[in-house]
């Protein structure tokens, strides 16, 4: 198991996802697509080894939903957490990572607190918008100044740039698969996203985060 899988298993996951993952799901993808075909029966035998956790296939899906919002899970536009997915492939993206640049080890030392000139690294943004299945790379004033100004309430947290920039994109993620929050956004997939969304400039970004931290 690589470290952006072993990243995203440390992100809010119930303990019966994570079992899931790391032993239905990984040991049993392709390690050249990271492709994966769903078993109820089989992920029911070893969730079940000693008591019973899960009966239903919605409630397979209810974890492989968990799963997909960390990145460590991807369904297709044609498939659906509502509907069955036994027999069916799905992909772990991250469990084919080792195709892209590894992020360079400058992002994974040094913990920092969040502060409100922090920014994600463009290239590190966009390789890990690519592994978890980001449409739309860009981000607004809104999502940005929302996110930095969410983690200074948090100022005993500390992480390294690898982690904060993980964090944001998972954060993009969760709410472009929601509902849309604008008249022009348009659903792709199972993400709704923006147009040519381009960032606003930063001094907006910074009225942003001081109007919700209180240093206005």
């Amino acid at each position: 198991m690589n470290s952006l899988e072993l990243d995203a298993l440390q992100l809010p996951l119930s303990n019966n996802a994570r079992a899931l993952y790391c032993v239905c799901l990984a040991p049993k993808s392709d390690a050249s697509t990271g492709s994966v075909t769903i078993s109820y029966k089989d992920m029911m035998h070893l969730l079940n080894n000693k008591e019973e956790v899960v009966q239903l296939g919605r409630q397979f899906n209810s974890l492989l939903k968990e799963l997909s919002h960390v990145g460590l899970v991807s369904i297709t536009d044609e498939q659906s957490f509502k509907l069955s997915l036994n027999q069916q492939e799905i992909t772990l993206p991250l469990k084919i990572s080792k195709e892209l640049r590894p992020p360079s080890n400058e992002h994974h030392q040094g913990f920092g607190k969040m502060s409100i000139e922090w920014r994600p690294d463009p290239d590190l943004f966009n390789q890990i918008c690519q592994l978890v299945g980001v449409i739309d790379k860009g981000y607004s004033a809104d999502e940005i100044g929302e996110y930095i100004a969410y983690w200074l309430g948090y100022p005993e947290k500390q992480f390294t740039q690898y982690q904060w920039t993980q964090k944001f994109v998972l954060n993009l993620k969760l709410r472009r698969q929601r509902q849309p929050v604008s008249k022009e956004q348009t659903k792709v997939g199972h993400q709704w996203i923006t147009p040519q969304a381009a960032l606003e400039t930063d001094d907006n970004v910074k009225k942003l985060v001081e109007k919700y931290s209180g240093k206005q």
